[in-house]
């Protein structure tokens, strides 16, 4: 008798443990396959410290120091060439239209050239 309330203890104690080791061994393979996901987004991409807008920003308006914050986004290689990093081509330069607080400044959205006044 005491055989089988053994082995009923064990089953009650047995069968919960299973389950959660199949569990974590399933979350286990999903989180290896993410990071096999990402290591390949990696290889296609990069983080980049870009600049965005604290506040908006009407057309024509110069962009200053002030204006701006640091961020870390990642960037697709085909488009990190289109991403302004460094902050003296941004400040004093003004933009080509509206621009909205927390836009990522890229090239295209402002003059090539300081203006004068």
């Amino acid at each position: 008798m005491a055989l089988l309330y053994g082995a009923v203890g064990a089953c009650i104690v047995g069968i919960p443990l299973a389950a959660l080791l199949i569990l974590q061994i399933c979350s286990s393979m999903a989180l290896k396959r993410q990071v096999i996901d990402y290591k390949q987004l990696e290889k296609q991409g990069l983080y980049l410290h870009v600049w965005t807008l604290k506040q908006d920003i009407p057309a024509r308006k110069k962009v200053t120091r002030a204006d701006l914050l640091q961020k870390k986004i990642w960037v697709p290689e085909t488009e990190y060439p289109t991403y302004v990093t460094q902050i003296g081509q941004i400040t004093g330069k003004k933009a080509k239209k509206a621009l909205k607080k927390g836009a990522v400044i890229r090239a295209d959205m402002l003059y090539s050239k300081k203006k004068a006044g």
